[in-house]
C-alpha cells in the first residue's frame, strides 16, 4: 500500500510541475544540447530524489529496528547489509524508471514552445 501511495505521489507532482519542466528542458536545449542530454540529467535528478528518499526510509528502519529490538528484547539489532543495499538499489532503480516514464512527455518541449509560453 505504501509503494502504492508513494507511486501515486510521484505522479501527482510530475503532473503538476509538467509544464516547468518542459520550461527547464526548453532552455537547456536552447543552449545546444541534445533530448538525449536532457534524458540524461532527468534521469540524474530522479536518482538524487530516490537515493535521499531510500537513505532516509533506511536510516529511519534502521533506527526503528534498534530501538524495538533494544527496549522489547534487550538485543542488538543486526540488519543483513546485503538486504539493505538491494533494497536501496531497488528503491533507486523503480523510482526512477517511474519518474522517467511519467515526465517523458515534458522531453518533447521545443525551444518554441517556450518562446510562446513566455
Amino acid at each position: 500500500m505504501i509503494i502504492l501511495l508513494a507511486g501515486v505521489v510521484i505522479l501527482a507532482s510530475i503532473n503538476a510541475l509538467e509544464s516547468k519542466e518542459k520550461k527547464k528542458n526548453s532552455v537547456i536545449m536552447s543552449f545546444g544540447f541534445s533530448r538525449a542530454t536532457c534524458l540524461k540529467l532527468n534521469i540524474i535528478e530522479w536518482l538524487v530524489t530516490a537515493f535521499i528518499t531510500a537513505i532516509g526510509a533506511i536510516l529511519g528502519t534502521y533506527i526503528a529496528g534498534q530501538l524495538i529490538y533494544q527496549s522489547q528484547f534487550s538485543l542488538n539489532y543486526n540488519p543483513n547489509f546485503i538486504w539493505l543495499a538491494l533494497t536501496l538499489l531497488m528503491i533507486l532503480s523503480l523510482t526512477t524508471a517511474l519518474g522517467v516514464w511519467a515526465s517523458r512527455s515534458s522531453l518533447k518541449s521545443s525551444i518554441r514552445q517556450l518562446i510562446s509560453n513566455t
